[in-house]
């Protein structure tokens, strides 16, 4: 490659780099986390509650707690959840006449033994608030905007690769231990690189699709399909439920045996049923599920509950293309394929990424510091925007996890609080920064995150001892392995923060890399 060619791909890189650099880091690291999203839901909920023991109801019986004494519009639609290893407890969406409820539907989690209701689905919202932070920042139109940052993030990637192309081998595990703090970077962010390549393409492919998918299904359906977006959704194998509703009210006694059917032949119990006109003759009901002893491959069956005649089926034999590569997409974007053993090397690649991000960012800053004619103020804007971006979205998430286990179940609009918690974090964090210098940040900060972490162990035994007792003896270990990750974390953190603070050289003689490699 020429060296003009190469310091302009390098120059865009760095760019491209700083300036989606935040939403980047704040995608993967809560990606990270969302990656245990069903181990945290159940951190959340198990300890709150009294186990029960016995046998688990049937989904019809579910479905009629679910809706008892609740303003339920059959018209629309009763979605059933089944207990899974991931997630113990049944969750029902119940849509509601909105004139009588005040709002159009409402989520509950359901004991599965007992039926009672422990709560709402979003009152428990920790492990929903990462992942939505990672696949949209939880704002309105940021799965567009992640969208493009996954564009640019994947020609980094690809410029990468040109970048380093002919010593990518020779150079693998290059890292130079010279007091030269550019060169340990530069080795740093290379070898991160490298190692995590296969990785990192797969997510930028994948996030690109998920995130811009409504872009290409507009541009297909527009020039593949001459506007017929029907047509392109059933080619997609998206499929739609459609039955007249007949006023005639009918319960049906073969739910539970139509379900066990189907479980039967595909080998697993359906993630999802789904109910139409639930209570009239003109009910339907919609199953969908995964396929025992198939990469990816998911199955939907539709059926009119008053002659159990098929409305369609979607399965390994009769199966869309394109919905089985959108589906094996999502196995390889989740690592849900493997266990949780898959995903513990995901989320270690994950963090690794995030330490690629913060290796750049200070690469490019005291490249920039080096620069005669070099803007100090944006210097200084850029480097506090990466330790905040950084540490203060680490921290906000730390805290994140102490409010949801120490707000009270009860409180009403407890999922606001988690999230006011996590964005004053936030704000403090960028305020704080301001004031002090960046040693005493990096100390401080990863000191108060092991500190709140350490306080959120000890909350779940000081609030719910009990009940922690009882889930010990039912042999119920997933709310005791978030307990030992997150001390595990806290020590780590302790750790970083105590090599840190040995460093006696002054604020004044020190770079922003020597900082990171600290």
């Amino acid at each position: 490659m020429k060296k003009y060619t190469l310091t302009n791909l390098t120059d865009a890189h760095g760019w491209l780099g700083i300036i989606i650099s935040s939403l980047l880091f704040t995608v993967f690291f809560t990606g990270s986390i969302s990656l245990f999203r069903d181990e945290i839901f159940q951190w959340s909920v198990q300890p709150t509650q009294t186990i029960e023991q016995g046998e688990i109801l049937s989904v019809s019986k579910i479905m009629q707690l679910a809706i008892a004494d609740r303003p339920f519009n059959a018209k629309e639609h009763l979605t059933i959840i089944p207990p899974s290893e991931e997630t113990p407890y049944y969750k029902a969406y119940v849509d509601l006449i909105e004139e009588e409820a005040g709002r159009e539907y409402i989520g509950l989690l359901l004991d599965p033994v007992s039926g009672k209701v422990v709560g709402e689905i979003d009152q428990f919202i920790l492990a929903e608030f990462m992942y939505r932070l990672h696949r949209d920042l939880n704002i309105p139109y940021g799965v567009y905007l992640i969208g493009f940052v996954t564009l640019f993030f994947f020609f980094m990637v690809l410029s990468g690769i040109l970048m380093h192309a002919r010593k990518l081998i020779a150079n693998f595990f290059q890292y130079r231990t010279d007091p030269h703090s550019r060169s340990k970077l530069l080795d740093m962010h290379n070898v991160i690189g490298t190692i995590s390549l296969p990785f990192t393409l797969m997510y930028a492919l994948s996030g690109l699709i998920f995130n811009l998918v409504i872009i290409y299904q507009i541009a297909f359906a527009i020039i593949l399909y001459k506007g017929d977006q029907e047509a392109l959704l059933n080619d997609a194998g998206v499929h739609s439920v459609e039955v007249e509703w007949q006023s005639k009210p009918h319960h049906y006694q073969h739910i539970d045996h139509l379900i066990e059917q189907y479980r039967h032949e595909f080998g697993h119990m359906p993630a999802v049923v789904r109910m139409y006109n639930y209570g009239d003759k003109s009910a339907a009901m919609h199953l969908i599920g995964r396929v025992d002893g198939m990469f990816a491959q998911r199955y939907e069956v539709a059926l009119n509950l008053s002659d159990d005649s098929i409305i369609f089926k979607d399965d390994a034999k009769q199966h869309s293309e394109v919905r089985h590569g959108v589906d094996t997409l999502s196995e390889l974007h989740f690592g849900g394929f493997a266990g949780i053993n898959l995903r513990f090397i995901y989320f270690i690649l994950g963090i690794a990424v995030c330490a690629l991000i913060v290796t750049g960012n200070m690469l490019w800053i005291e490249k920039r510091q080096k620069r005669r004619h070099a803007s100090q103020r944006s210097v200084k804007f850029l480097t506090h925007t990466t330790l905040v971006s950084t540490l203060g979205v680490g921290l906000a998430c730390c805290v994140a996890f102490l409010a949801e286990r120490l707000l009270p179940v009860a409180l009403s609009n407890r999922a606001d609080f988690v999230i006011y918690a996590f964005v004053s974090c936030l704000v403090l964090s960028a305020i704080v920064a301001v004031y002090i210098n960046k040693q005493t940040l990096l100390v401080g900060s990863f000191v108060i995150a092991s500190i709140v972490l350490i306080l959120t162990v000890c909350s779940d035994w000081l609030m719910y001892s009990e009940n922690l007792q009882l889930l010990w003896r039912a042999n119920e270990l997933t709310v005791f392995g978030m307990q030992a990750g997150l001390a595990v974390i806290a020590f780590l953190f302790i750790y970083i923060a105590h090599k840190l603070a040995k460093k006696k050289t002054k604020l004044g003689n020190e770079t922003p890399g020597e900082l990171v490699t600290a």
